[in-house]
């Protein structure tokens, strides 16, 4: 049983990639497997949409600052749609927030 699960859709942006769940040190490399294929499968904007993770650790954070400074470096966007307030939080504990992207709902994307 996985404690986390991605869902991909095409948006007129880009990509969405919908995680839920638990994002720790026992799941994230298969969040990574999966965000990483939603990568590869565009060549424009990926929004992660945290908004049904029920928990994120260091682990998830560091994973997220990762794929966007790939993104970056590839010339592409990442934008992060909020998640509930305990994962919300540890973006604004850190000061992540203010080097990622963040909005609070998907239709707040521009492409």
């Amino acid at each position: 049983m996985s404690l986390t699960d991605l869902q991909t859709t095409e948006e007129p942006y880009g990509v969405r990639a919908a995680l839920s769940g638990e994002i720790d040190l026992s799941t994230v490399e298969d969040a990574e497997k999966g965000l990483r294929a939603a990568m590869d499968g565009g060549n424009g904007l990926i929004a992660i949409d945290l908004r049904e993770v029920t928990f994120l650790d260091s682990s998830g954070l560091r994973l997220l600052l990762r794929l966007h400074k790939d993104l970056d470096d590839a010339g592409r966007r990442l934008v992060v749609v909020r998640g509930p307030r305990r994962v919300a939080r540890v973006f604004e504990l850190t000061g992540a927030d203010a080097q990622l992207e963040m909005v609070s709902d998907p239709d707040e994307i521009e492409a």
